[in-house]
């Protein structure tokens, strides 16, 4: 699967000991799931692929039921109840919509992913 390979170019789902462990799930995949089914599996799940919005937030609301704090990234006018929900919303700065930038509590200025971590810090 496209997902699985994207994963693992990215280093995404190294177990303990290093063996791989890489588990993904459709938005197909989600829309069949109980909120209870979701808050039990969705922490397990390196890639998320073929998501609406509206599965955006189920995978939110799930992840945090589960004890999880979740950051979300998005650019679009359709990110930003997301963006709002999760602990923290970030926007991307230059390619953004003024909508989800209004939604963040983080803007990243240049659209560069690795800010993130140097803004985290």
């Amino acid at each position: 699967e496209t997902a699985v390979s994207i994963a693992r170019s990215l280093g995404l789902g190294k177990g303990k000991k290093g063996q791989e462990d890489i588990e993904v799930m459709s938005g197909e995949q989600i829309e069949s799931m109980s909120p209870t089914e979701m808050s039990r599996n969705a922490p397990h799940v390196s890639v998320f692929y073929r998501t609406t919005p509206k599965h955006k937030l189920r995978i939110i609301q799930a992840l945090q039921q589960a004890g999880e704090i979740v950051a979300m990234t998005g650019d679009g006018v359709n990110d930003s109840v997301s963006l709002k929900r999760a602990d923290i919303g970030i926007a991307m700065g230059k390619s953004g919509t003024d909508v989800s930038k209004e939604a963040a509590d983080m803007v990243l200025v240049e659209d560069d992913f690795s800010t993130i971590v140097a803004a985290l810090e």
